[in-house]
């Protein structure tokens, strides 16, 4: 509460309303986790003084809620605005205007009725689904991953009542956003999540143009998604970094290069033998100390799965093979049934009852897969004679490599896709005829070595967010809690701050949002 009060005293200190008559909206989502509540007092103050915006914060979550919110709910949004307390408190002192809870009229309600017909009219799959634009804004995607994290599910039964209830929420939701954007003079917009439905708002703005800021969930730093959602491609713009790692290593002078290439070395080493770990893991999934487990001495291919989480955004990338993870094993099911390869599957490092569920489902269906605990470390794998391991999207596809490993991707959309050092398919036909065909591979795995060393020196590189320039202190966990959704953090702040670091962000900020670009370069190279 000291820290939280602090905060609030911080910023109506630091951030001034220049009192000008203010014409335009700019949205930002209304959300309770501290590191982007600093985040978002800087983007608050660029739009409400620079731009002359009223700035409105909004609700979003009503239909994420694993419980329906009781009737009262709204009644307790109210009197928390007019008590001006907790999260309100701390938005008010940042400098929004107004708060907003989307709200749903007879009207609404029979369009939505009237929409949600016509869908089912033509006999949709869950590939329709995840596809699926209304006035052509994509929005399919964001409805998949809501249903699957609202109600702890793996996959969909789009026949069900309880997702066609789901479904016609969101549209809902979807219709409501649009008269909205139809009937006021919106700026831009500002969002913690691009996916889920809290991405229905972002994904109108983009499509008129509009100015559209994303929090980042690999470093939750500041993105530009106006220009980066594409349909076409089925990408979604979320976390996209990875397409900028060239472009940014290629702006370093020859020297600087050699220096950071030799550095990328370091750090995939220090990941892949357990010396470090990423600073978003609470967990390294390497390990230095010896792990016992029993090998069977067969010459036959050993092929690992390494299993996503289901609940969590199977579309986080954009669109992939399967629709999500769970069709996607019942796919490597069948894969499995055909081919004489020896079998393991590795429980995901988040584990959650649903997934390991899928998991066990699997592991009974096929005698000859064999279960890898979540802590047995992946560079024991070659002490089991896996050769290739099978990820959606997964990091081990970075990893695993310099275990002369082969990890194959199931989709266009993932970091890794633009380099050898993994193997993509183009297309689900591709990926089952490679896997039906992995005793074509011979010899030992030759990629591309600086690739892989330049790739990690960049992630590396862009995990110092713009706003946190320690990156450790400020990502670190407590009791396995991100010290970045705690109180803590606005200690750390208040600690670090001074007006120098406070007048870069300011003018970083202002060049990074005018500039149209993805992401905003922590170094102060360029703007990318």
């Amino acid at each position: 509460m000291i820290a939280t009060n602090k905060f609030i005293q911080h910023n109506e200190y630091f951030f001034k309303n220049k009192n000008k008559k203010k014409n335009k909206i700019f949205l930002i989502e209304f959300n309770g986790w501290q590191a982007i509540h600093i985040i978002f007092s800087y983007v608050v103050d660029f739009f409400k003084n620079e731009k002359d915006c009223k700035i409105v914060a909004y609700e979003c979550y009503d239909f994420l809620n694993r419980l329906d919110p009781p009737w009262y709910n709204k009644y307790l949004w109210k009197l928390g605005i007019f008590l001006n307390v907790k999260t309100f408190k701390i938005f008010k002192s940042f400098g929004t205007d107004h708060f907003l809870k989307p709200t749903y009229s007879d009207l609404v309600n029979e369009k939505a009725e009237k929409i949600l017909k016509k869908f089912y009219q033509n006999k949709p799959d869950l590939k329709k689904l995840e596809n699926y634009k209304i006035e052509n804004i994509w929005i399919g995607d964001l409805i998949y991953d809501s249903f699957l994290k609202k109600n702890y599910l793996p996959s969909i039964d789009i026949h069900s009542q309880q997702f066609k209830d789901f479904f016609k929420n969101s549209l809902k939701l979807y219709l409501f956003w649009k008269n909205y954007f139809n009937k006021n003079k919106i700026s831009g917009i500002c969002v913690c999540h691009s996916v889920y439905l809290t991405g229905i708002p972002l994904r109108i703005a983009q499509s008129k143009q509009l100015d559209c800021l994303s929090i980042a969930s690999y470093n939750c730093d500041l993105i530009n998604l106006s220009n980066s959602i594409s349909f076409k491609e089925k990408n979604n713009g979320s976390d996209n970094h990875y397409k900028y790692f060239k472009e940014i290593f290629l702006k370093f002078s020859k020297n600087n290069k050699k220096k950071y290439l030799n550095e990328g070395k370091k750090i995939l080493h220090q990941i892949t033998s357990g010396k470090k770990k990423y600073f978003y893991m609470k967990k390294k999934t390497f390990r230095l100390s010896k792990f016992k487990f029993s090998r069977k001495k067969t010459s036959k291919i050993k092929v690992a799965i390494y299993a996503h989480d289901f609940t969590d955004s199977p579309h986080i990338y954009g669109n992939h093979f399967f629709s999500d993870f769970k069709s996607w094993f019942d796919f490597l099911d069948k894969i499995i049934k055909r081919t004489d390869y020896e079998w393991y599957i590795k429980i995901h490092p988040g584990e959650n009852e649903v997934t390991k569920n899928e998991i066990f489902k699997l592991i009974k269906k096929n005698d000859n897969l064999n279960l890898l605990e979540k802590n047995f470390p992946s560079n024991h794998l070659t002490k089991l004679g896996v050769k290739f391991v099978l990820t959606v999207f997964g990091t081990v596809a970075s990893e695993l490599p310099v275990y002369g490993i082969r990890v194959i991707n199931a989709s266009r959309n993932n970091p890794h896709y633009n380099y050898d050092f993994s193997l993509n398919p183009k297309n689900l036909k591709e990926y089952e005829k490679l896997l039906l065909n992995l005793k074509g591979f011979k010899g030992e795995f030759n990629y591309n070595k600086n690739d892989l060393y330049m790739y990690h020196f960049i992630k590396d590189l862009l995990s110092k967010n713009s706003f946190f320039e320690n990156t450790k202190r400020y990502f670190d966990f407590s009791d396995k809690v991100p010290l970045r959704f705690t109180p803590k953090i606005y200690e750390y702040w208040i600690e670090d701050f001074n007006l120098k670091i406070h007048n870069r962000i300011k003018l970083n900020l202002k060049n990074f949002i005018q500039s149209k670009k993805y992401l905003l370069f922590n170094e102060n190279i360029t703007i990318f």
